[in-house]
C-alpha cells in the first residue's frame, strides 16, 4: 500500500502551503482590502497589469526552474553549484536586458496589454519586480530540491508580511493610490531575494558552462511555449471583458452595476485626459478621451470579474500546494516497483480533495463575502457581489488544473517536456475561441467558461499524450462516479433555494462524503495511516 509515501506528499503539501501557497493567499488577504480602497475599475487596472506579469515571467524565466530540478537532481555537490550557477547566471542577463526593453520602450508595450496611457508608469515598477523575482527563481528550486520546505515556507512568509505591511502603510497612511500597491510588491519581491543570500553563497561560483547551459535550454525552453500557452487558458479572459463595449456591459449588466456612477467615472477619465492635453481639443485628443471613457466600462467588468474570482482561491491554493509538492515527489518515487499504481491514487485522492472544496466554496460564497469585519464593513465590499454567479464555473477551471499536474508526470520521466506545448496550445486556441465567442454575449460568465473549457482541453490533452510513454492506470470510473454524485449535489443545491442555508448546506457535504468509502476513494485503513503520526525521526 501506498499510504506512507502519500502521508509523505501530504505532510510537503502542507508545509508548501505555508510558503507559496501563503504568498498566494496574499491575493486573497489583500482583495478585502482592495476593495474598500479602490473601485472596480481601478482595481482592474491593476488585474489587468498583474495578469501581463503573469506573461513576462514566463518569458523571463524560460523554463530554467524545471530544468535546474532536472539536472540538479542527480548532480554531486560540485555539480550542483555548476548547475546553479549557469542557470542564475543565465536568468540575470536575459532579465536584465528584457527589463531595458521595457523601461525604453514603454508605448508598445502598453500597447501589448491594452494598458490606458495614463497608467504607462506602472511598466517601469513592472520591469523591476520581473527582475527581482526571477533571480529568486532557481534558489527556491534548490530549498525543494533539499526539502528545505519550512526555510522555503519562512522566506516566503516573509515576502508576504512586506507586502501588506506596505501595502496598508501606502495605502491607508500615505494614499498613494494605485502606484502603493506596485511599490509594496516591489519592497516584497527585494526582501525576499535578500533572505536568499545564503543559498547564493552556498552555490555560485564565477561559473558559466556553455554546454551545460545549452542542455538547460534544451530542456527547459519547451516550457515556454508551454508556459505562454497556459497563460493564454488562465488570464486572457480578462482582456476579453475589458475589450467590452459600454453597450454591452448595459445589455448584460443594467440591472447589476450602478450606471450613473460608471457613467460619472467615465466623464472623469475622458476630462482627465483633456486636461493633460493642456485643454486643447485636437482630434488624438478626442480619440484619447473615448478611448479613456470606453475603458472605465471595461475596467470595471475586470475589475468585478477578478475581485470574486479570489472566493476560487481556496482550490487554487489546493492545486499549487500540491504542485510543489508533486515534481521533487514523484521524481523521488519514480522507480518505485508500484509507482504507476501510487501515481493514481494520487490523482483519485486529489480529485477528491478538489471537488470537497468546490462544493464547499460554492455553497458559502454568499456568507464567505458577507463576514463581518470591525467597523461595519463587510469582508468584500458589496460592490463586488454582482459576480458571485461565476465562483462554481471558476472552482471547476481548477480542478482540471490540478490533472494537468498529476498527468504532467509522464512528460518529465520520459524526458518528454515538449509533450507540454502541444497540451498547453490546445487549451490556448479554445480559450481564445470561446471567449471569443462567449465574452460579448455572456460576459462573465461566458469567461469563466472559457476558461474552465480551456484547462480541461489542456489535462486531457496532456494525458492523452504521455499515456503512449508512460501508462499509469488512473482510475477513471471511480473519479467520473464521483464526479457525477459531486454535480447531482451541486444541482439539487442550485435548483432549490430552500436549501441555501448553512445547515443544509452542510447536510449535502456530509452526503458527498459518505460516497468516498462507497467508491473506495479512501479506505478506512488508508485514513488511519494517514491521519496516524509519524514516528520521531532517528
Amino acid at each position: 500500500m501506498p499510504a506512507g509515501r502519500l502521508r509523505q506528499l501530504a505532510s510537503e503539501t502542507a508545509i508548501y502551503g505555508l510558503s507559496s501557497i501563503l504568498a498566494r493567499l496574499l491575493n486573497f488577504l489583500l482583495f478585502p482590502f482592495y476593495s474598500h480602497v479602490f473601485a472596480p475599475d481601478a482595481y482592474g487596472v491593476i488585474s489587468i497589469v498583474y495578469t501581463a506579469f503573469l506573461f513576462f515571467n514566463i518569458v523571463y524565466q524560460y523554463g530554467m526552474e524545471s530544468a535546474y530540478l532536472r539536472f540538479a537532481v542527480e548532480a554531486d555537490e560540485d555539480g550542483r553549484r555548476r548547475v546553479f550557477s549557469t542557470a542564475v547566471g543565465s536568468l540575470l542577463g536575459t532579465s536584465l536586458v528584457l527589463s531595458a526593453l521595457i523601461v525604453l520602450f514603454p508605448a508598445p508595450v502598453a500597447a501589448l496589454i491594452d494598458l490606458e496611457a495614463r497608467y504607462r508608469w506602472l511598466l517601469y515598477y513592472m520591469a523591476a519586480i520581473l527582475v527581482l523575482d526571477t533571480l529568486a527563481v532557481v534558489p527556491f528550486a534548490e530549498l525543494r530540491l533539499r526539502n528545505r520546505a519550512w526555510r522555503f515556507a519562512l522566506i516566503r512568509l516573509a515576502g508576504v508580511a512586506v507586502n501588506i505591511g506596505l501595502n496598508v502603510l501606502l495605502l491607508v497612511g500615505l494614499h498613494m493610490g494605485v502606484a502603493g500597491v506596485f511599490m509594496a510588491n516591489a519592497a516584497a519581491s527585494a526582501t525576499t531575494l535578500l533572505l536568499l543570500t545564503p543559498e547564493f553563497l552556498r552555490l555560485w561560483r564565477p561559473v558559466f558552462d556553455a554546454g551545460l547551459w545549452r542542455q538547460l535550454l534544451r530542456f527547459g525552453l519547451p516550457f515556454l511555449p508551454g508556459g505562454l500557452g497556459y497563460a493564454i487558458t488562465d488570464r486572457i479572459n480578462l482582456l476579453f471583458l475589458k475589450r467590452m463595449t459600454p453597450e454591452q456591459v448595459r445589455r448584460l449588466y443594467g440591472d447589476r452595476f450602478d450606471l450613473e456612477a460608471l457613467a460619472h467615472e467615465a466623464e472623469r477619465a475622458a476630462r482627465a485626459v483633456l486636461e493633460r492635453a493642456g485643454g486643447v481639443l485636437t482630434p488624438e485628443v478626442q480619440q484619447r478621451m473615448a478611448e479613456a471613457a470606453q475603458a472605465v466600462y471595461g475596467n470595471h467588468v475586470v475589475g468585478v470579474y477578478n475581485g470574486v474570482l479570489k472566493l476560487a482561491i481556496f482550490l487554487m491554493l489546493v492545486v499549487q500546494m500540491f504542485r510543489f509538492a508533486w515534481q521533487p515527489f514523484f521524481l523521488q518515487h519514480a522507480r518505485d516497483p508500484d509507482a504507476p499504481q501510487l501515481f493514481a491514487r494520487v490523482f483519485s485522492l486529489l480529485t477528491a480533495v478538489s471537488l470537497l472544496v468546490l462544493l464547499s466554496v460554492s455553497f458559502f460564497a454568499a456568507e464567505i463575502v458577507r463576514l463581518p469585519l470591525p467597523g461595519g464593513y463587510a469582508l468584500i465590499n458589496p460592490r463586488y457581489w454582482t459576480g458571485l454567479f461565476i465562483v462554481p464555473v471558476a472552482l471547476l477551471g481548477y480542478v482540471f488544473q490540478g490533472w494537468y499536474y498529476v498527468f504532467s508526470v509522464g512528460a518529465y520521466l520520459r524526458h518528454r517536456t515538449a509533450l507540454f506545448i502541444p497540451a498547453t496550445l490546445a487549451g490556448a486556441a479554445v480559450a481564445l475561441l470561446f471567449n471569443a465567442l462567449l465574452v460579448p454575449r455572456l460576459g462573465m460568465l461566458g469567461a469563466a467558461w472559457a476558461t474552465t473549457l480551456a484547462y480541461a482541453t489542456m489535462a486531457l490533452a496532456l494525458w492523452g499524450l504521455t499515456r503512449l510513454h508512460y501508462a499509469v492506470p488512473y482510475r477513471w470510473g471511480q473519479v467520473l462516479a464521483l464526479g457525477a454524485w459531486s454535480a447531482l449535489l451541486f444541482g439539487v443545491w442550485h435548483t432549490w433555494p430552500a436549501l441555501q442555508r448553512p445547515l443544509f448546506e452542510l447536510l449535502l457535504l456530509v452526503g458527498w462524503a459518505a460516497a468516498l468509502p462507497v467508491l473506495r476513494v479512501v479506505t478506512p485503513a488508508e485514513l488511519r495511516t494517514l491521519l496516524q503520526r509519524r514516528p520521531p525521526s532517528a
